[in-house]
């Protein structure tokens, strides 16, 4: 992982390999994710946006439930942070060329 990448949350450092890490160990899902950092008064907050595959996108809302639960639990595990997972349908995270951008970090348009 590249340092650059790091993020700090509530002071846990977290990097964008361990949440592709955790989206990786569970199935039915895409490697396209987004991470959006924001701030709620004094907390930060991080959310996951991932992508479904197009087979998965076609299940029930209770899989795809199961699946948003068993992923959160997963990415929790795995920073020991509190995480919000959102599942967007496929191919509605932007592609870039070359790096994928996978961060949002709204923290920092609030400081002024």
């Amino acid at each position: 992982a590249r340092v650059d990448d790091m993020l700090i949350i509530r002071g846990v450092n977290v990097f964008p390999s361990q949440v592709e890490e955790a989206i990786l160990s569970v199935g039915g899902i895409e490697p396209h994710y987004l991470i959006i950092v924001d701030r709620e008064g004094t907390l930060d907050t991080l959310e996951v946006l991932v992508e479904v595959s197009a087979d998965s996108f076609t299940d029930e809302i209770r899989q795809l439930e199961y699946l948003q639960e068993k992923l959160q639990d997963k990415i929790e595990d795995i920073l020991g942070l509190s995480v919000k997972v959102r599942l967007v349908e496929p191919k509605s995270i932007p592609r870039s060329e070359g790096k994928a951008k996978r961060v949002v970090d709204k923290r920092k348009e609030k400081m002024f």
